[in-house]
């Protein structure tokens, strides 16, 4: 008979003792105990993958477990003991995690033997559930779902234990030519098989998924250097070129794959598939099973057929620039009050392109007048759509550049781009440098003005990088200030970014501005800036910038996370 593990938490020593004795006399015998009178380490027992269940006693630290177990994901099933007066309580309890309870002086042993039997059961079967949504039906390796997690995994130990983690996307060769001259059966046979091929030169710490009909990932951990995914890479290029038997034919295919590492290219989980994606579209540029390692200057012209300035004319025209929106937090009340707006480019090969790859080539073409009243149209829609989503006090901020304010029919156009779409212009900001500012500072005033009229605020971004002007403070129309992320990395350690960011808020405080503290990442930075009164804080911590249709469930997530997070 499977032996299953049952953890007791309680400060009750009777409960100890009358369970234990309870769970002895089982027929079969099948219950062992794993007892615990001092928890000094609750999230480790309750995250403990050996323990099949746990009872736990009603006490002052009941919700803050409850709510520990419920933010980690703990797969036991927790069981409550209560007294009969609490009885009434379990409602509260289950809305906390809670899945079943057990009542003081009724601890029949059938009861709790069914009760634990049930509870284990169920949380078997629903292990079982979650194993098989994350697996591709066709292969059985991981799907889009079950990748995520394995990734997302690997990045975090990564950056525990200081080594490399290399994502490698690979994308098979006109395989569209094989379902067309084979057939799909023999198709799903030829995935099948490279599916195996792959697997069969992976290490045991590695893991595989299929993202879509001819495409896979493979999460490599701790590896040493880029000489050593150069070495695995060319192994599976060459398995996956071997030749394979279809319909009775010796077929061969090639593969194309792009290689990013966590967390030289990217450390967030979709900069880091992105470019992965970026550097295998560059693969494919070139004939012949290739690898490609991202690099943050795009090789637009590897295959000399097209060149950077012609692909930025065509995204231009046919806007293929699009936003995603980093939130910003109010530190108070952990509400969603802002947005800032971040250029993306959606390149119709390489995928989703970061401002690091193209802005600068776009300044030197003259294009950003162009992209900047696309971003402009795209922010207010953006409010528009934030309306109709019932979220009227969400902000959205938008960076403008000196290339822009600086256009003659700036603030003509800008009127009508906000007229056209209806959108709320006092939901509208316009962050401005003080580099932008220092540029021409009396025509920026008065354009800052007209615009103040239509509703528009505006921020002084990466304040403290620049030359730090008092008078831009007091002259201008500015109603926010950002702390720069380079004043937040390392606090609360960093004595010298501690003074500026205090030093900052207390300004702000006494001129009567919002101050937003931006790249925040730790629940140490944001305890500190809570701690001195910072009124808005946007990074990393909460949430990396994020398509528009995503806000929703970022919005019903921060809601339970914000509130575990205060209890933590």
């Amino acid at each position: 008979m499977e032996q299953h593990t049952v953890l007791i938490i309680s400060e009750n020593k009777a409960d100890h003792l009358i369970l234990a004795e309870c769970l002895a006399r089982a027929k079969p015998a099948r219950f062992q105990l794993a007892a615990s009178e001092a928890m000094e380490r609750p999230l480790e027992a309750l995250l403990d993958p050996m323990i099949d269940a746990v009872i736990m006693g009603h006490g002052a630290q009941t919700e803050y477990l409850l709510r520990l177990a419920n933010k980690n994901n703990a797969a036991a099933p927790l069981i409550m003991m209560l007294d009969e007066s609490e009885q009434a309580s379990f409602g509260h309890l289950r809305e906390l995690g809670a899945q079943d309870y057990l009542i003081r002086g009724q601890l029949q042993d059938a009861l709790v033997h069914r009760i634990l039997d049930y509870n284990i059961q169920l949380k078997q079967a629903r292990e079982q559930i979650r194993h098989l949504s994350n697996r591709d039906t066709l292969t059985g390796v991981l799907n889009r779902v079950g990748f995520r997690a394995h990734l997302e995994r690997a990045m975090d130990r990564s950056k525990r234990y200081g080594f490399n983690t290399a994502l490698l996307y690979i994308n098979i060769d006109q395989f569209t030519n094989i379902n067309d001259n084979y057939g799909e059966s023999d198709g799903d046979v030829m995935i099948k098989s490279i599916s195996q091929r792959l697997v069969n030169k992976m290490r045991s710490t590695d893991s595989i998924a299929r993202l879509g009909g001819d495409e896979f990932a493979i999460v490599l951990e701790d590896v040493n250097s880029t000489a050593d995914v150069e070495l695995i890479t060319e192994k599976m290029l060459k398995s996956i070129s071997a030749p394979m038997l279809l319909s009775d034919q010796q077929v061969a295919v090639e593969a194309s794959i792009g290689v990013a590492i966590y967390p030289e290219d990217g450390g967030e989980f979709s900069d880091l598939v992105e470019h992965a994606r970026s550097a295998m579209q560059q693969a494919k540029s070139i004939e012949g099973g290739r690898f490609v390692r991202y690099s943050e200057k795009l090789a637009f012209d590897v295959g000399g057929n097209s060149s950077l300035t012609a692909e930025l004319r065509t995204a231009v025209r046919k806007n293929q620039f699009e936003l995603h929106y980093q939130p910003r937090i109010d530190l108070a009340s952990g509400h969603l009050v802002g947005l800032e707006a971040l250029l993306r480019w959606n390149h119709p090969e390489r995928g989703l392109l970061l401002p690091v790859d193209f802005m600068s080539a776009c300044e030197d073409m003259g294009l950003m007048k162009a992209i900047g009243y696309q971003v402009i149209q795209h922010a207010c829609n953006a409010q528009i759509w934030l309306e109709e989503q019932n979220m009227q006090n969400v902000d959205v901020a938008v960076n403008i550049s000196f290339s822009q304010i600086e256009d003659d029919p700036f603030v003509e156009i800008v009127k009508d781009i906000i007229v056209r779409s209806g959108a709320n212009g006092s939901k509208i900001e316009f962050e401005l440098t003080e580099s932008t500012i220092l540029q021409s500072s009396v025509e920026i005033k008065s354009r800052m003005n007209e615009l103040r009229e239509l509703g528009i605020s505006f921020s002084l971004d990466d304040f403290g990088t620049g030359f730090s002007q008092l008078n831009h403070l007091t002259e201008l129309p500015i109603s926010a200030l950002k702390i720069d992320a380079c004043f937040v990395r390392d606090l609360p350690h960093n004595e010298n970014q501690e003074a500026v960011c205090c030093m900052i808020i207390e300004m702000g405080r006494r001129l009567g501005l919002v101050v937003v503290a931006e790249g925040a990442e730790t629940h140490e930075q944001i305890q500190f800036l809570r701690d001195h009164h910072c009124h808005q804080v946007q990074g990393f911590y909460y949430s990396p910038a994020i398509p528009l249709q995503n806000l929703p469930r970022f919005v019903q997530e921060h809601g339970v996370l914000r509130r575990d997070q205060l209890l933590s």
